[in-house]
């Protein structure tokens, strides 16, 4: 049996690591913002980083397990999963062509909401009032920010909700194959039907970029694997409960990049929500801990997701 002190060891390192996630992730798209203010397609952009993933991936391979960790017999469902892995981060970097990084972040982060209210029906999950009224809040919160009947209301917000939403499904496809498969097998097939989506358009929007710019976007790939790694290693070792609330340490980095890279300045409108989807995102997870308390002495069970 696990002492409460090898617990705590292990929820510690678990918030580091998803806390070291958030970080590269919100800094990969500080990155992508940059690179499409500098004009280049969502989808030459996604093409190049998904090419370097790949490459990064396959050299991987072998010391990771081998040819055998692309088997699979799921592989219709990993091209399901691939489509909404390739829409998910198109239309959020399409998005901040015109929207301030903060407040498309905050948008996004309705995503959590969604993924309660569609586990209902494809999982047969159980959500009670509570969770309900947690999303429902949630839902307002992100209203709130996107001023739909104001004159400062961007229509790119439409774009954040279609990238949260395929986010969600994602998140949700990638509970279902990781009963199955690998977290390996996982990563490379997003990547792979990545490249293949992108190959498709990308004869079409190519601009010539120089070296130096692919760099960019391979920090922005480095980036993605890094921070996916940290994710599922820190949901791997710490209790969900514990670290799930550390992932809207994003809201804050997306408001300091935008600040300090973009002079971005919040308005009031975004800091209201920040703080209602904060909070009622930090309820549905108070509500789930109550709900599955841990056996006494023994780390709660986690069943781990891959992006």
């Amino acid at each position: 049996m696990s002492s409460p002190i090898g617990v705590q060891s292990n929820n510690l390192h678990g918030i580091l690591f998803i806390s070291a996630a958030i970080f590269m992730l919100s800094s990969m798209d500080a990155v992508a913002k940059w690179l499409v203010e500098a004009d280049y397609s969502v989808f030459q952009i996604l093409f190049i980083r998904a090419c370097i993933n790949f490459v990064i991936l396959s050299t991987l391979m072998p010391f990771m397990g081998g040819i055998d960790l692309i088997k699979t017999k799921r592989f219709a469902a990993h091209g399901i999963r691939g489509f909404f892995g390739f829409w998910a981060p198109a239309l959020f970097f399409s998005a901040l062509q015109s929207m301030p990084i903060a407040e498309a972040t905050v948008i996004f982060f309705i995503s959590p909401f969604v993924m309660t209210a569609i586990s209902v029906p494809l999982f047969k999950e159980q959500v009670g009032i509570h969770r309900w009224g947690a999303i429902i809040v949630g839902f307002c919160g992100v209203l709130y920010v996107m001023q739909p009947t104001s004159s400062i209301f961007n229509p790119a917000a439409f774009l954040v909700l279609g990238s949260s939403l395929c986010y969600s499904f994602l998140m949700l496809a990638s509970r279902w194959l990781g009963q199955t498969d690998k977290t390996f097998t996982i990563v490379f097939y997003v990547t792979f039907w990545t490249a293949i989506f992108t190959g498709v358009i990308v004869p079409f929007v190519w601009k010539p970029i120089p070296l130096e710019h692919v760099a960019v976007v391979g920090l922005m790939a480095l980036l993605s694997l890094a921070g996916n790694f940290f994710i599922v290693r820190a949901f791997t070792i710490g209790e969900v409960g514990v670290i799930t609330p550390f992932e809207y340490s994003g809201l804050l980095w997306a408001v300091l990049f935008g600040m300090f890279f973009f002079d971005e300045i919040p308005g009031q409108h975004v800091w209201i929500g920040v703080g209602v989807i904060l909070l009622s995102g930090l309820y549905m997870v108070y509500r789930e801990n109550k709900k599955r308390p841990a056996p006494k002495g023994e780390p709660e069970d986690q069943n781990v997701s891959a992006p």
